[in-house]
């Protein structure tokens, strides 16, 4: 990892220590189930910023492994659905500006990826990666639920957050990531991408005198540079024809830095396999949590 890379993500840490958590919850009636418990949960993320996140439990006693999905790029981040909500806790964290954790800040789609993309200080998507983390350690401080392993999971920017918090929390027992986005490497600045990586095409074209600062304040965001620090088992997803999020030839680079790490390629775009790859995921995380 670069220099400033490192320094980055130190800066990033020390913001999360200076903040406690604060993490509160309530129960969710229309949601919960016979079988599970939904909580609404809220927590205190980088800047004071306060975050939102659905939490479901399984009735019984723990510990129980858990499945932290990370949010993809878009405004609402709902309740995911699955199997292993019966036997293990489901987070489902949000980032700042997405709906419920948007009260001092709403953002905008497209937008995000360039909101404030002119200075380090001010740009936004440096502390969606704090929000990420602070996502991770939330979960470890609630109360309601006894947590054993923890599988971190995530969409395209989910994927590249998912990757993230993985390379700087040893915990993480497993990762899935599906055409995690390239933002920070230079393949997220090609032009001539499909959204969302475009909206930095757009960006630079609109504003031509920020090109430097673009690639500068992006880099170290790229998952290349902290992918070797990944300890966990890794299955990413990639689609041959995708350039909106995850293009080809990036992926297959960062399956190559990832120690151990399972790829799996698709005749697809953005979708990363879809269905077929959904039940391949359900699988294998079950396996990497005891819960086959």
């Amino acid at each position: 990892m670069t220099t400033a890379a490192n320094r980055f993500w130190r800066q990033t840490e020390a913001v999360l220590v200076e903040l406690p958590a604060d993490v509160r919850l309530h129960r969710d009636d229309f949601y919960s189930q016979p079988d599970w418990d939904v909580f609404q949960m809220r927590y205190t993320s980088a800047d004071g910023f306060r975050l939102f996140a659905w939490l479901s439990v399984p009735l019984g006693d723990g510990p129980f492994p858990a499945v932290i999905r990370m949010p993809d790029y878009a405004s609402v981040h709902d309740i995911v659905y699955t199997p292993l909500r019966e036997r293990a806790v489901v987070m489902n964290p949000t980032f700042r500006g997405q709906r419920e954790s948007d009260q001092a800040f709403q953002a905008e789609f497209p937008g995000l990826l360039t909101e404030g993309i002119e200075d380090p200080g001010s740009y936004v998507m440096r502390r969606v990666f704090a929000d990420a983390l602070r996502g991770f350690d939330a979960l470890l401080a609630q109360g309601q639920a006894e947590v054993g392993e923890v599988a971190v999971i995530g969409t395209g920017l989910g994927g590249t957050l998912a990757l993230a918090v993985a390379a700087h929390r040893a915990a993480v027992k497993a990762v899935a990531a599906n055409t995690p986005m390239a933002l920070g490497n230079p393949a997220s600045l090609v032009p001539g991408l499909a959204y969302p990586l475009a909206e930095l095409d757009d960006y630079m074209r609109l504003y031509s005198d920020q090109k430097e600062a673009v690639k500068k304040n992006t880099a170290d965001l790229d998952p290349l540079k902290t992918a070797g620090k990944i300890t966990s088992p890794v299955l990413l997803s990639v689609g041959i024809y995708d350039t909106g999020s995850c293009p080809l030839a990036f992926g297959e680079k960062l399956a190559a830095k990832i120690p151990d790490c399972d790829l799996r390629v698709y005749h697809g775009a953005g979708e990363g396999g879809g269905h077929e790859h959904a039940q391949i995921q359900l699988s294998w995380l079950s396996d990497r949590l005891g819960l086959g």
